[in-house]
């Protein structure tokens, strides 16, 4: 691996171990990066802790690396991780806290919709002894059909999983490098970053945060994606679905074996016959259905199974700007050159 040191016009100090490490995940995000930069020093720069910023960049194709390349020549607390290629938000998210160095980490996104302004509070939180502050979003920040949709989203994971995740969940959070290193302890591939947060366990809060609108571009996180996110979810912390098509299962042999003593009642007491296919084609493709469904549940889990055995590396780093670490294999390698 290149791992460039930058060489600055006006070099600043920078500590051994930092204050403040922000860790955000970049993909195709060219139209925001710059300003959320410019915004981050104007809100950290009257203070005196030592910070740095860990962008990720999951296979962005846009000019979203040389443009934070020039930013982390100019200033060495930018930091850069690009991945080989687009592993997932979760795969950026577990490679940024494995190279943060700082005694808070706050995740964020880049897009602005997490004020940096409300940096500090989460600081704070997290310096008042807390190891986990999740951050909630505010319902008068977003539209009713928006707010109904996640309620529904984020109460379905929690009574699925049965994992403590707040509802309305933000990207944005802050937790301690306790809380990191245990983090980095979960060798898992498939990761649900939320699960994974909750399953740590530690001192945690909330903190409520301000939904702000996009600085620029659109949300790559569409219904589609969300859909996906929660399969993952549930398939990673659960076998409840595997518990539920039992018992979807047992009652459909219920009502089938009912049925069928009803037919053979009345054909044997009272001489009537049940004409037509109607029902019998009905019978046929609701048991086939909940054989389709059931073995295609069953084969989502072990498709879990035979991806995590693999024992895969969940990212693989191609390059790095201000960074010397080299020796972290918690969860991803190296690639040298």
């Amino acid at each position: 691996m290149s791992a460039r040191t930058a060489t600055t016009v006006k070099p600043v100090a920078i500590a051994d171990q930092f204050d403040l490490s922000l860790i955000v995940c970049l993909y195709f995000e060219e139209e925001c990066v710059e300003e959320f930069v410019r915004q981050v020093q104007s809100e950290l720069k009257s203070t005196a802790m030592h910070w740095e910023i860990i962008f990720v960049d999951d296979g962005s194709r846009d000019r979203t690396v040389p443009i934070v390349s020039e930013l982390a020549v100019k200033d060495p607390r930018i930091k850069l991780v690009v991945l080989s290629r687009n592993y997932g938000k979760e795969a950026a998210i577990t490679a940024g806290i494995a190279y943060a160095t700082g005694k808070v980490m706050i995740l964020m996104d880049p897009d602005l919709q997490d004020p940096p302004d409300r940096i500090l509070d989460f600081y704070s939180e997290c310096m008042e002894g807390h190891d986990l502050v999740w951050g909630v979003r505010q319902q008068q920040s977003r539209g009713l059909i928006e707010q109904l949709f996640s309620a529904l989203f984020w109460k379905t994971l929690r009574g699925m999983t049965g994992l403590p995740i707040p509802i309305d969940v933000a990207v944005m959070r802050s937790f301690s490098k306790r809380f990191a290193d245990a983090f980095l302890l979960f060798p898992e591939s498939c990761r649900f970053i939320e699960g994974v947060f909750a399953s740590i366990g530690f001192d945690t809060t909330t903190l409520e945060v301000e939904n702000r609108p996009r600085f620029a571009g659109k949300s790559k996180f569409n219904f589609s994606k969300r859909i996906s996110l929660a399969a993952k979810a549930i398939t990673a912390f659960s076998d409840r679905p595997l518990t539920i098509t039992i018992s979807a299962g047992a009652v459909g042999l219920l009502i089938s074996l009912g049925f069928a003593i009803y037919m053979l009642c009345q054909k044997l007491f009272l001489n009537i016959g049940l004409n037509g296919w109607t029902s019998t084609i009905a019978a046929i493709v609701f048991m086939g259905s909940l054989n389709l469904i059931t073995i295609g549940l069953t084969g989502l889990y072990v498709g879990r199974v035979y991806r995590e055995v693999k024992g895969r590396p969940v990212y693989l780093v191609k390059d790095t700007w201000n960074l010397t670490k080299t020796d972290d294999m918690s969860a991803g390698g190296t690639l040298h050159e």
